[in-house]
This record gives C-alpha cells, sequence and structure tokens, in this order.
C-alpha cells in the first residue's frame, strides 16, 4: 500500500507556497518623509526596442496611501531595464519602477496595476492586465525627516509661489 501522507504533504506545501507573494516588491530609500523610497518589481523581460514596447504598451501605476487618510496619490512607474542602467548602460531587463516621496510619517499602503495594450501608457482606457505585479499590494513605515537646513528635505516640497519666486513649504494636499 502506497503511503499518501508525503504527496499530502508535498502538495500542501506547494499550495503555502504559491500563496505567497513571491512578486513582492523590493522597497528601497530613506523611509522618512520627503524622501524618495523606490518600489522595484520583476516584470516581463523587455528592451527599449521591443515590441511590445515596454514605454508604450504597458503602463505600471501605484496608488499610494496613508493608513487612517482617505488622501491617495496615483503615480506612474517606468521600465528600469537591468535596475541599474545608469550606471552599466543596459537598455533591456527585467526590472520595473515606481517612485514615491510621502509626505507624512505613518504606515503607508500601496497597490499596483501594471496593465499591458496598444498604446495603453498614454491612453485612459483600461487595458489587460499585463500580469506579474498586477493587483500586488504592501505597506511601508516612514518616520519623520531627520534631514537639517540646507537639506530641503527638512522643509517639504517646493511651491511655486507668484509668477517665478520659489519658498520652501510642506504642502498638506
Amino acid at each position: 500500500m502506497i503511503r499518501s501522507i508525503p504527496h499530502t504533504l508535498i502538495a500542501v506545501s506547494l499550495l503555502v507556497c504559491s500563496s505567497l507573494n513571491l512578486l513582492a516588491a523590493s522597497i528601497t530609500g530613506e523611509h522618512e518623509t520627503w524622501h524618495s523610497i523606490t518600489l522595484t518589481f520583476e516584470g516581463p523581460q523587455s528592451s527599449e526596442k521591443a515590441t511590445p514596447n515596454p514605454f508604450t504598451n504597458y503602463r505600471l501605476e501605484a496608488v499610494f496611501r496613508k493608513t487612517g487618510s482617505s488622501r491617495e496619490y496615483k503615480v506612474p512607474g517606468y521600465f528600469a531595464a537591468d535596475g541599474n542602467a545608469a550606471e552599466s548602460g543596459a537598455n533591456s531587463g527585467n526590472k520595473w519602477r515606481v517612485r514615491f516621496a510621502p509626505d507624512e510619517p505613518g504606515n503607508w499602503n500601496y497597490r499596483v496595476s501594471f496593465r499591458k495594450g496598444s498604446g495603453i501608457a498614454i491612453s485612459d482606457e483600461q487595458g489587460d492586465s499585463a500580469g506579474y505585479m498586477d493587483g500586488e499590494s504592501g505597506s511601508f513605515e516612514i518616520t519623520a525627516s531627520t534631514k537639517q537646513a540646507p537639506d530641503l528635505r527638512s522643509k517639504g516640497r517646493l511651491e511655486v509661489v507668484g509668477e517665478d519666486a520659489k519658498r520652501r513649504k510642506a504642502i498638506v494636499l
């Protein structure tokens, strides 16, 4: 008689592993207000001249919301080639990124939309799911900035005041 317990354990282990979010974003940056946070995803392998084109035929967006707030920030993402193209000169890879600068300390949540279709990057159409990180969500914690002047992140965003003048002001949107 063949015992089915090992097969059952293997099946349960595979089910548990498949339910884990193995596509989770890599979240980098200083986790402080006004500092850039970068979400990096592994998406479809592509190149600058590929068909479908990563700049026109895919649309990556993330919506960020601070826990307990109704304000949302929809931030576009981009194809980042190998994730280090500025240094490596690479024009192909599977890294896709979204950058965001949180304006308040606290817990921030994000949810990702990754769509594909002809010209979808500049279209208001819904498009089709591109898979990969589409529908992914997560969270991260942000603390108050520890920067001091002259680092402008100690004051918040620059806001245009009048025609040409700029002043530092922490903006609440």
